[in-house]
C-alpha cells in the first residue's frame, strides 16, 4: 500500500513545497515571459477581435478535419468492431464540418458563437439552481443569482446580435481569457523572483 505524505504539520508542508518554490524562483524569467506574451496576445485579441475570432474558428476547423480523418482511419482499421458504421458516420461528419468551417470561416464563427451563447445560458441556469440550493444556508446566494442573471444576459445579447456578434464575441472572450491568465502568471512569476524559498 502506498503511503501518502502527511501535511498535518506546517514544517512538513514547507519541506515538501520547497523544491517547487526553488524551481519557480530559479525560472521566474521564463514564466514572466510566458505571462507577458499571454498579455500581449490577449490585448491584441481585444483590439482586433475579428482576427482572433477567425483564427480560433480556423483552428477549430482544422481540429475537426484532422480529428475526423484520424477517426476515419481508426474505424477502417477496426472494421470488425461493433459500431463500425456509426464510427464511420461520425468521422465523415467531422471531416465535412471541418471542411465547411475552413471553406467559410465566418459561417463557422456564427456556429461557434451559438455554442458560446448556449454555454452562457447553461452556466446561468446552473447558477440559479445552486443559489436555490444554498439559499437557506448563506446570504451570499444573491451573488450566484447575480452571476446567473449576467450569464443569461450575455447569452441573450449574443443571440439577439447574431450574426453581428459573431464578428467580435469569440475574439473578445478569448482576449479576456488570455489577458487574465497572462496577468496571473506574470504576477506569480514576479512574486517568485522576490521570494527566496527556505531550505
Amino acid at each position: 500500500m502506498v503511503s501518502l505524505p502527511d501535511f498535518s504539520s506546517s514544517g512538513t508542508f514547507r519541506q515538501d513545497t520547497a523544491p517547487m518554490q526553488r524551481f519557480l524562483h530559479d525560472h521566474w524569467k521564463f514564466y514572466a515571459f510566458q505571462g507577458g506574451l499571454l498579455c500581449v496576445v490577449g490585448i491584441l485579441a481585444l483590439v482586433v477581435p475579428l482576427a482572433a475570432t477567425l483564427a480560433s474558428t480556423i483552428f477549430f476547423g482544422w481540429l475537426m478535419l484532422l480529428g475526423g480523418a484520424v477517426g476515419l482511419l481508426s474505424a477502417i482499421r477496426a472494421r470488425n468492431a461493433p459500431g463500425f458504421w456509426s464510427h464511420i458516420l461520425l468521422a465523415v461528419l467531422s471531416v465535412l464540418l471541418g471542411g465547411v468551417i475552413l471553406w467559410n470561416p465566418m459561417a463557422g464563427a456564427v456556429t461557434l458563437t451559438w455554442v458560446l451563447a448556449l454555454y452562457f445560458l447553461l452556466v446561468g441556469i446552473a447558477s440559479f439552481s445552486i443559489a436555490g440550493a444554498v439559499r437557506d444556508s448563506t446570504s451570499r446566494h444573491v451573488l450566484l443569482i447575480a452571476s446567473g442573471v449576467l450569464n443569461v444576459a450575455l447569452a441573450l445579447m449574443i443571440v439577439l446580435g447574431l450574426p453581428g456578434t459573431a464578428v467580435w464575441a469569440i475574439g473578445v472572450f478569448l482576449g479576456i481569457s488570455f489577458l487574465s491568465s497572462g496577468v496571473g502568471l506574470l504576477m506569480s512569476a514576479l512574486d517568485a523572483r522576490k521570494t527566496l524559498p527556505s531550505v
